[in-house]
């Protein structure tokens, strides 16, 4: 991570600022006409979906950057083994990429026979009290 995200954030006085960010969907405003934009915590929401759902290599001239829990979907499964190692996973990507949220707790679901895999991570924006929480879904589809 870059020095001067570190100490950004480090600054009180940078918390009380609103968080913006593209969205992805990349709908468009109908008064504005411009693209729309995630704010606050559904930008911080955004972000850490997307690092999670990111394998390494995937991200062009940053290979480091990535969690693999989409290749671990083609593992086999081995219980709290595989849940250990999925969360550590989670935890450094949002630890060292995303700097604006701090992780409280992750709970899994899985569902082996129905192929499906869902993740739950609660975690506190930076400069505030509330926590809050992002759903991922996954499944394999035959």
């Amino acid at each position: 991570m870059h020095d001067w995200t570190e100490n950004y954030y480090k600054n009180d006085d940078n918390l009380s600022r609103n968080i913006k960010d593209l969205d992805y969907v990349f709908g468009i405003h109908p008064i504005s006409k411009d693209i729309r934009k995630k704010t606050d915590v559904q930008a911080i929401k955004q972000s850490i979906r997307t690092l999670v759902l990111l394998n390494h290599y995937e991200k062009p001239f940053h290979p480091d950057i990535g969690c693999d829990v989409l290749k671990s979907m083609f593992e086999p499964f081995e219980g709290k083994f595989t849940e250990d190692m999925m969360e550590r996973h989670i935890r450094n990507v949002v630890d060292n990429y995303e700097p604006r949220a701090v992780i409280e707790k992750l709970a899994f679901d899985v569902q082996e026979d129905r192929n499906f895999f869902g993740i739950t991570i609660w975690f506190t924006p930076v400069g505030e009290i509330e926590p809050a929480s992002v759903d991922i879904f996954l499944r394999i589809l035959r």
